[in-house]
């Protein structure tokens, strides 16, 4: 059988008695083995005797097959690449067996002589040379073996052709880069091969539009509230706290602006993505101009709050000129609280605004949905600002419990009353209700006298109408009395005025907070800002921020106190000679001018501090390497 190089398939041709003589001489018979038939193994074949098995010889790139003796086995062929192989019309992926009647043709599978990749954004093309002559493949000569692999080599000497630029071209044309395409970059390439990849396309990315912003004309946090005039307080100078007078334009939005669209190396649109647009809404005493200008309509300080919806307003103050305690009761006011003297024991306040105290704080709790600053020491308190503010405002967290049980009980109305209807019983709905309050819901009431009693501490106007509320909180305080009135409809409005109750609160979050005080003992701050000690330090106190915590003086101190800031922590004393150990943790960086003992953390790492240390900055790379 001869296989020559074709598209075709080529059948067994008859072997002449002399031509297959020719090849058993070339088996190279050991004659000094101990039996006439032991033949010493081909090199391409497995040491046994093979005499009688099929034969393959490669020889003027052609392929000559025998088929086995008595008792023989069929000879094994494979290809190496870029050879491959076909039997009976069927691909030879493994060594497989053939005879002089196979139908065995075989193919050159010849690697491009070039290469096209697009970047995965589809800004650039690339083109890759990989061999510019093309040439002539002949099948590598191979003695007679029982088992063969067929293998190709190029013919140097036999020139088909050279790639040409104007065939490049062509190509491209077929996959449309060609509008981009770099002629000067492709000729260069194939006059001067680099076989690395060479940028012959590109497109146009898209030019992003502008996010629409806020332009702010009063600053957000208070850089300091509190200025002395010979050694007192002047509580009329408002010049640090931000203000606005009627008709200020206190900020002003800049809307989006549409980006440009590009296109790819094929020539289709890559369109811009769209910008970001801020819906702004003008709430209490300020005006939103057609020219998007946010105006006040009255004296007081600006505020932002919300976050994907911004609101303004102007927030109005309610003034304590002495002490906070029994007398004036817990303060819930829907705007600034400013107090001239102290905080008395077991007091609370509750601000959806800033709260300026400049006396001391003394085992109260001070909530401000805004920002908190104290001139005076802070003893035995929780300070809470910002959405930590909001998180433990009494209006919010009851409001949300009674949302909540609410929507079971009502969910349990429903159930119990289709349950009777089912069995053609009837019952009033509120001898439902009734029955609920006083069993599974019993905790129900207890939320209402508690909800009850911070409304009756809300100092004169609030943000919200709370009246229709408190009416309805009553209904369900005495339900034996309000049996007839009780429906689906009155529990469905119930839950929605509880629902714009806590989401009021939650809506009055300012942006950017922070909890200044010059000293605490035994107290715990939280801050959705920053935290800053500008005088004597902490004293066994725990202190939070999703900014940075800072010590201004370079006295103050931090003693068996835990500390926890997202940003920085700047302190200068921790610890001392005989003091509990505190414990500091920042997300970025704690630098401590001097640190006695305690436990650092930064990011994942932490480290013991046993050995005082001084005028030490701790990093994520520097406790790496530690």
């Amino acid at each position: 059988m001869i296989i020559r190089q074709s598209e075709g398939i080529y059948m067994p041709q008859p072997v002449s008695e002399e031509y297959l003589n020719e090849l058993i001489d070339q088996l190279k018979i050991d004659d000094d083995a101990s039996s006439p038939d032991a033949a010493s193994p081909m090199p391409d074949g497995p040491s046994t005797d093979d005499s009688a098995n099929g034969m393959i010889v490669i020889q003027n790139n052609q392929i000559f097959i025998t088929s086995p003796l008595s008792g023989g086995k069929p000879a094994v062929i494979t290809a190496i690449a870029p050879v491959t192989l076909k039997i009976d019309q069927q691909p030879v992926l493994e060594p497989a067996a053939v005879t002089s009647v196979s139908r065995l043709s075989w193919a050159i599978e010849e690697p491009p002589q070039y290469s096209i990749s697009v970047s995965e954004d589809k800004l650039q093309a690339f083109f890759t040379l990989h061999h510019k002559d093309r040439f002539a493949w002949r099948l590598v000569d191979c003695p007679a073996g029982s088992h063969v692999s067929v293998q190709a080599e190029q013919d140097s000497g036999s020139l088909i052709s050279t790639l040409t630029l104007e065939q490049v071209i062509a190509d491209f044309e077929k996959t449309s880069i060609s509008h981009t395409l770099n002629i000067p970059a492709l000729y260069a390439e194939l006059s001067s091969p680099t076989h690395q990849p060479v940028c012959i396309a590109m497109g146009k990315a898209p030019v992003p539009g502008a996010d629409a912003r806020l332009e702010l004309f009063f600053a957000e946090t208070v850089e300091n509230a509190f200025c002395e005039i010979e050694g007192s307080v002047d509580y009329r100078n408002h010049l640090r706290i931000p203000s606005a007078q009627r008709g200020d334009v206190i900020a002003r939005k800049h809307p989006p602006e549409a980006g440009l669209p590009g296109y790819d190396v094929f020539g289709g649109i890559l369109p811009a993505a769209p910008p970001t647009d801020i819906k702004v809404v003008a709430k209490d005493h300020t005006l939103l101009l057609p020219s998007n200008e946010i105006t006040a309509l009255r004296e007081g300080r600006p505020r932002i709050t919300g976050n994907h919806v911004k609101y303004f307003d102007i927030s109005t103050a309610y003034v304590i000129p002495g002490n906070v305690n029994i007398k004036t009761g817990n303060i819930v006011f829907s705007g600034d609280i400013i107090v001239h003297n102290d905080v008395e024991d077991n007091m609370i306040l509750e601000s959806l605004g800033n709260i300026y105290i400049y006396g001391n704080v003394y085992n109260s709790t001070i909530t401000a949905t805004g920002s908190i600053l104290v001139r005076g020491n802070v003893v035995n308190s929780q300070l809470y600002s910002g959405y930590f503010g909001v998180l433990y405002n009494r209006l919010y967290t009851i409001s949300k419990l009674l949302l909540e049980d609410s929507r079971l009980l009502r969910e349990a109305a429903r159930v119990l009353t289709e349950t009777l209807e089912s069995q053609r019983r009837t019952v009033k709905y509120g001898q439902v209700i009734l029955l609920l309050l006083e069993s599974k819901f019993n905790m129900i009431p207890g939320l209402i006298h508690d909800l009850l009693n911070v409304l009756s501490n809300i100092r004169n106007t609030y943000h919200q109408d709370t009246d229709q509320l408190k009416q309805l909180l009553e209904v369900f305080l005495r339900p034996t009395q309000h049996i007839d009135f009780f429906q689906d409809s009155v529990l469905s409005a119930f839950l929605k005025l509880l629902k714009d109750l806590y989401s009021g609160v939650a809506r009055m979050q300012e942006v950017k907070v922070q909890i200044d005080i010059p000293q605490c003992n035994n107290s715990t701050l939280k801050s959705n800002g920053d935290i800053y000690i500008h005088k004597e330090g902490i004293l066994q106190s725990s202190l939070f921020s999703s900014g940075d915590i800072s010590f201004a003086g370079e006295d103050a101190v931090c003693r068996g106190s835990s500390l926890e800031a997202a940003g920085t922590i700047t302190a200068q004393t921790v610890g001392g000679k005989s003091s509990a150990p505190s414990a500091l943790k920042a997300g970025e960086q704690i630098s401590v001018r001097r640190m006695y003992e305690g436990r650092v953390t930064v990011g994942r790492y932490s480290e013991e501090i046993i050995v005082p240390v001084e005028n030490t900055v701790f990093t994520v790379q520097s406790m790496r390497r530690v």
